[in-house]
Order: structure tokens, then C-alpha cells, then sequence
């Protein structure tokens, strides 16, 4: 479920709400006092790549994929 910020522009409080948007839609139509503050998502980065991290068994059926594709394949293994 995505995360919204929402303030409140009577009292000038933030809150993060978690709910589906089509209730995040409804809420602010209801409620006409809140307006929602547009945040970046929150992203998670780590060191290794992705296909270092599947091991080497993907990096095999990668071989595999490249092998059968044709002599033209741009496959990066």
C-alpha cells in the first residue's frame, strides 16, 4: 500500500497515511480541509548488482538464453 502525506491546513499538521488510492481520492474529497504534499519514493540501493545477487546459476540460464538467440543477439551476459 502506498504511503501518503497529507496536511492539514487548519492546524498545519503533517500525517502519513497508508491506503489504496482510490480511498486516498476519496478521503480528500470528503475532506477538504487536508491537501496532499507530493515526497519522492523511498528507495533502496545496495552494493552488488542484481545479477550478482541471483548467483551463478541465472548467470548460467543467461548463457543458456544468449546461446539460443541467434547470432545477432545483443544479450549482455
Amino acid at each position: 500500500m502506498p504511503v501518503y502525506t497529507l496536511r492539514n491546513n487548519k492546524t498545519d499538521e503533517y500525517y502519513e497515511v497508508t491506503m489504496s488510492y482510490d480511498e486516498f481520492k476519496q478521503f480528500l474529497e470528503e475532506n477538504k480541509n487536508f491537501s496532499y504534499i507530493p515526497k519522492m519514493p523511498a528507495t533502496v540501493t545496495g552494493r552488488m548488482s542484481t545479477h550478482r545477487m541471483a548467483g551463478s546459476e541465472w548467470q548460467d540460464v543467461l548463457k543458456k538464453i544468449k546461446k539460443g538467440s541467434g547470432r545477432n543477439s545483443k544479450i549482455n551476459v
